[in-house]
């Protein structure tokens, strides 16, 4: 249950960025990084970082998206992908967000690597497990849904990947 008391407002996005005061001290700093990010891509969007719970064997999601439990993965490679998603699965989180930034920050990444890993988890979309991936990179995002499977191609996804790398250089 979400208590206002027990949350600060962000002090550049104010009350669409809330930070839980028991928030992951150790994550904090990427977490309000990455989702400074989003809010400063998507408009619409609004982020809570939870409260950091002790949970023996389970790491609780860094946040809630639009009321939607949300997991920051910083990603080391193009390779990571599969993984992020299947550790954001075994969260209960509906929504992935693939941090590129915070081991590849200012590298270049390869998008058809990226796009092909994200396929390979379309039937994470198509079941409903995931309504969402956000992929970070250099400050900026773009967003994946599974509206974008419909034409069963990978280029789709390549090509959102691909608006991410031109967002960078505008």
């Amino acid at each position: 249950m979400f208590d206002a008391e027990n949350f600060l407002t962000d002090e550049i996005y104010g009350e669409r960025l809330l930070i839980s005061k028991q928030a992951d001290q150790s994550e904090l700093k990427d977490n309000i990084r990455v989702a400074r990010v989003l809010l400063g891509c998507f408009v619409e969007m609004n982020i809570r970082i939870n409260e950091h719970l002790l949970v023996f064997g389970h790491k609780n999601p860094e946040y809630t998206i639009n009321e939607k439990l949300a997991d920051r993965k910083g990603v080391e490679s193009e390779h990571g992908v599969k993984s992020a998603f299947r550790k954001a699965k075994d969260q209960g989180c509906q929504i992935v967000v693939l941090d590129f930034d915070m081991h590849m920050a200012n590298r270049a990444i390869r998008t058809r690597k990226i796009a092909s890993g994200i396929y390979g988890r379309h039937e994470d979309f198509a079941s409903g497990i995931i309504s969402e991936c956000y992929v970070v990179h250099n400050g900026k995002a773009v967003v994946v849904k599974p509206d974008v499977f419909a034409s069963s191609e990978k280029d789709t996804i390549k090509h959102l990947i691909e608006e991410l790398l031109e967002k960078l250089r505008t």
